[in-house]
C-alpha cells in the first residue's frame, strides 16, 4: 500500500537565511524519532555542498540526481542557469514523485520564496500547487521584520494554510544587534496567528553529520514542537 506522505516546504527569506540548516536539523531530529522521512532540494545552482550535506544524513534513501534533479553549475537564479528550460511541472513532478515513499517528504527550495525559476513562476506557485504547509526561516538581525512581513503576505495571498516562522541567531549574543531582542515580539503583533520559533547562535559551520547531530540534541525541545505540529 502506498504511504499517505505529509510534504513540508522550507524556504528562506533569501539566500544564507538558513534553510539548509533548517533542513539538516529537522531532517536528522525526526529520523531520530524513528519516521521514515526523505529530505529532497529539487533546484540547486553552484556548488551542490547543501545537497551533500542533507544526503549525508540519509544515506542510500536517494541518489544524488534524485535528491537534486535539476542541478546548474553556473550558480545564477534557476531561470537564467537552466536557460528558460526548467518548467513548474518538472519541479511539481519531481517532488509528487518521491511522495508515496515516505512518511515525511521535506522539500528545501533554493533563494526566497519568489526566487524566479521559470517564465512567471517562483516557488510561491509551486507551494500553491502543492497544498503544502510552510516552514520560514529567517535570521534574527536588522531587516528580518521586513523580509519576513513580505514572505507571510505572499505565502497568505496564495492560501498557504500552515506557516512556521524559526528565527535563527546568526551571530553570538556579544555581537547580536539591538533588534534582534524584540524582531519576534514585532513579528507576533503582525501575525497573530502564526507560530514562532527561535534557535540560538548554532556557529559558523554546519557543514558535517556530526555538527548537525550536535546541535540537533541541544535543540531538541525546539524540534520537537515544531515537528508536532507539522
Amino acid at each position: 500500500m502506498k504511504r499517505v506522505t505529509r510534504t513540508h516546504f522550507i524556504t528562506g527569506t533569501g539566500t544564507g537565511s538558513g534553510k539548509t540548516t533548517l533542513t539538516a536539523l529537522l531532517l536528522d531530529h525526526l529520523r531520530a524519532q524513528g519516521e521514515i522521512v526523505i529530505a529532497v532540494k529539487p533546484v540547486c545552482t553552484g556548488p551542490r555542498d547543501d545537497v551533500q550535506l542533507l544526503q549525508s544524513l540519509q544515506p542510500g534513501a536517494l541518489s544524488d540526481d534524485e535528491m537534486n534533479p535539476f542541478h546548474y553549475q553556473n550558480p545564477v537564479t534557476p531561470l537564467v542557469a537552466s536557460r528558460r528550460r526548467l518548467k513548474k511541472e518538472h519541479i511539481v513532478n519531481a517532488i509528487r514523485q518521491r511522495e508515496g515513499e515516505c512518511d515525511r517528504l521535506l522539500v528545501e527550495g533554493a533563494g526566497g520564496l519568489r526566487v524566479p525559476l521559470a517564465a512567471g513562476v517562483a516557488w510561491d506557485e509551486v507551494v500553491k500547487t502543492l497544498k503544502c504547509d510552510v516552514v520560514l526561516a529567517a535570521q534574527n538581525r536588522l531587516g528580518v521584520l521586513n523580509e519576513v512581513n513580505l514572505t507571510l503576505d505572499r505565502l497568505k495571498s496564495i492560501g498557504a494554510k500552515k506557516v512556521f516562522v524559526v528565527l535563527s541567531e546568526c551571530c553570538p549574543p556579544s555581537r547580536r544587534d539591538p533588534s534582534a531582542a524584540s524582531n519576534e515580539r514585532v513579528l507576533a503583533e503582525f501575525w497573530p496567528k502564526t507560530l514562532f520559533f527561535r534557535l540560538p547562535y548554532l556557529g559558523s559551520n554546519l557543514g558535517t553529520p556530526r555538527k548537525i547531530r550536535a546541535a540537533r540534541k541541544k535543540n531538541k525541545k525546539t524540534l520537537a514542537r515544531l515537528v508536532s505540529l507539522l
